[in-house]
């Protein structure tokens, strides 16, 4: 276990109603202990002698309850801020390590503050992720659930939310568990062989072992890979791009699709000068919807730079999962025409419109 005591503002910078100062370590208590009073005086100055003393000893902090006071800072004794202190003892807390969290008001300069007087009480700065790092190394976790700990905080769609709360709970790493369990036994079995080859052929069945391998492990990782386009579009989201010619109604159908007049249509080809992007859900899969500028040989100077920064767009963008390809409505009058291509053509067929135009 790290005997370092880490402190770090856990919540958004910036003006709210409550940001929180997590400390995680050996010390985290007797550091809050340091710096927290329950009463103030009038003069708004505790004096030396007063801070930490009114709540007594810190192993009177009881796990799992909020005290209710005042952090001062420890060497003047002005009083910082009314804050909420919660205490949760090792084993029992996110890092397995004794945590305590000071609720303030969410303010730059206030929890800054507050956190300068925690530093200066013993802590150092935690590094970017280190409290979940520490309850990955504490065993709280597996390396999974930490993974979800970030999917969970930049989860776009209520779908993504759901599959990164299933990770959280253990789900992926029960299974993938199971599965070396299953290897572990049959890895013992061999193993038996090797040391009573006598007995072999009672201790290794070889079609009911292929039967077990079969069905214990190589089923679930294959069902596991198949899940994985689906699940890697919950949670990063899928890229559509709308390509064509000026005038095909390219933005008609981007502002359809968004259900808003964000891009502007009108008869004049080359109106799009620049791309534009907009994010949607689609069944609980974030979307990111692009329209680009006309692509077409042009003489008009502003409408060059938008075709080719339309070009330079696409190229970078050819993975994207599908681009939407507009044609000319004189085959179908009354509607848009497109194609739709897939990440696995659109690399031969979209680099070769590209070149064309």
């Amino acid at each position: 276990m790290n005997n370092s005591t880490i402190a770090a503002i856990a919540t958004p910078i910036g003006s709210g109603g409550i940001g929180i100062i997590r400390i995680s370590g050996q010390k985290a208590v007797s550091i809050a202990a340091s710096l927290f009073q329950r009463s103030h005086l009038a003069s708004n100055v505790l004096s030396e002698n007063s801070i930490g003393k009114h709540l007594g000893l810190t192993d009177r902090f009881k796990s799992h309850h909020f005290y209710h006071g005042f952090i001062v800072h420890p060497e003047t004794g002005l009083v910082l801020d009314e804050v909420l202190l919660t205490v949760m003892k090792a084993p029992h807390s996110y890092t397995r390590e004794d945590i305590v969290e000071i609720n303030t008001h969410s303010g730059r300069v206030v929890m800054g503050a507050v956190l300068a007087s925690v530093l200066r009480q013993g802590a150092r700065l935690a590094d970017p992720g280190e409290f979940t790092k520490r309850a990955f190394i504490n065993g709280r976790i597996d390396l999974i659930q930490a993974e979800a700990v970030v999917d969970i905080i930049n989860a776009k769609t209520d779908e993504a939310l759901k599959m990164a709360t299933r990770l959280i709970m253990g789900g992926l790493g029960k299974q993938v568990e199971s599965i070396r369990e299953s290897l572990v036994h049959v890895l013992a079995s061999f193993e038996a062989a090797i040391d009573f080859p006598e007995e072999a052929e009672e201790i290794i069945e070889a079609e009911s072992t292929r039967e077990h391998i079969q069905s214990q492990a190589i089923n679930v990782l294959k069902k596991l890979i198949e899940q994985y386009d689906d699940s890697h579009a919950v949670r990063d989201g899928l890229k559509l791009v709308i390509v064509g010619r000026p005038n095909v109604g390219k933005s008609s159908l981007m502002n359809c699709l968004i259900q808003k007049d964000r891009a502007i249509v009108t008869s004049v080809p080359g109106t799009t000068r620049d791309y534009i992007e907009e994010h949607l859900s689609i069944e609980g899969i974030p979307v990111i919807i692009t329209d680009t500028a006309g692509i077409q040989e042009t003489k008009d100077p502003v409408e060059v730079i938008g075709v080719q920064k339309a070009r330079e767009y696409m190229e970078p963008h050819l993975n994207a999962k599908s681009f939407l390809h507009t044609r000319s409505g004189e085959e179908n009058i009354g509607g848009i025409n497109f194609d739709i291509y897939s990440e696995s053509d659109s690399h031969r067929t979209m680099q070769s419109q590209v070149k064309r135009a």
